[in-house]
């Protein structure tokens, strides 16, 4: 359903089609017709990996929207080598796709490469890096998630008539995201969950005002029991303090013009 949704969906010029996954997961739908995925986790890998250790807490409480390989991704954007956002169990059937381009950081090649996975179609990036994608250039910028992946990546799509700003996993460091702020995205991505290295509602809204952001996706919440995130305190948060920032609360599978 959500795969023919997607494979019939038609976007105007000027705009973008953009849908939340789930968790920390985009997909955006270009004019082109070219469909580029951010950091999708579509298994239950997480819980997989850390059950012994963290019972249920990483346990996949809801569904991803669509099984690996189902939808022809033209382009792929991993992040960080954290599982939720490179999923290891989906990654083969996603890197068989032989008209798919992947880019990740050298930290998530070697983790592909640890598991056995063939990353012949994976280029790797890193923070300054710009690269001509066609319709959009993608921007590689810093973040902060802490010491344990010193090479966890943001990322900004600039459309030319929109920038669209997926901060990764990160902290409210502003000397980190100096770059990011300096782009002035129009459209931003941030996780609100508040733990593990990551912005929580207030910090996400802070960050907000300070990259002048139009629009604000929050993310990362309502998929692992132990991730937190409540997005009513975003909702509560944003009017104070990001009050010129449109607070776009998606449910999984729907779509955002961004224009």
């Amino acid at each position: 359903m959500f795969a023919e949704t997607v494979k019939n969906l038609e976007v105007e010029q000027g705009t973008a089609a953009l849908i939340w996954l789930g968790q920390a997961g985009f997909m955006i739908k270009t004019a082109g017709g070219k469909i580029v995925a951010i950091d999708p986790y579509l298994t239950d890998y997480v819980y997989e990996a850390f059950k012994d250790e963290e019972g249920l807490g990483y346990k996949r409480v809801t569904a991803p929207l669509f099984e690996p390989g189902e939808i022809d991704i033209d382009i792929l954007l991993c992040s960080h080598e954290h599982g939720d956002h490179l999923d290891i169990y989906a990654m083969p059937e996603l890197l068989g796709n032989p008209g798919m381009a992947c880019y990740t950081n050298a930290q998530s090649i070697a983790e592909l490469e640890k598991n056995s996975i063939d990353t012949s179609r994976v280029t790797a990036i890193a923070i300054g890096d710009s690269v001509d994608m066609g319709e959009f250039t993608l921007r590689v910028v810093d973040c902060d998630h802490g010491s344990s992946t010193p090479g966890a990546m943001g990322f900004i799509l600039d459309f030319g008539f929109r920038k669209i700003y997926y901060s990764g996993d990160t902290s409210l460091n502003l000397q980190r995201l100096e770059e990011a702020v300096a782009q002035q995205p129009d459209v931003g991505l941030l996780p609100i969950n508040g733990a593990f290295g990551n912005l929580d509602s207030v910090e996400a809204a802070k960050l907000a005002k300070e990259l002048k952001l139009k629009v604000c996706v929050p993310h990362h919440f309502w998929t692992f029991p132990r991730h937190f995130g409540d997005p009513m305190k975003a909702i509560e948060t944003f009017p104070k303090y990001a009050p010129d920032c449109e607070l776009a609360m998606m449910t999984p599978g729907t779509i955002y013009v961004v224009k």
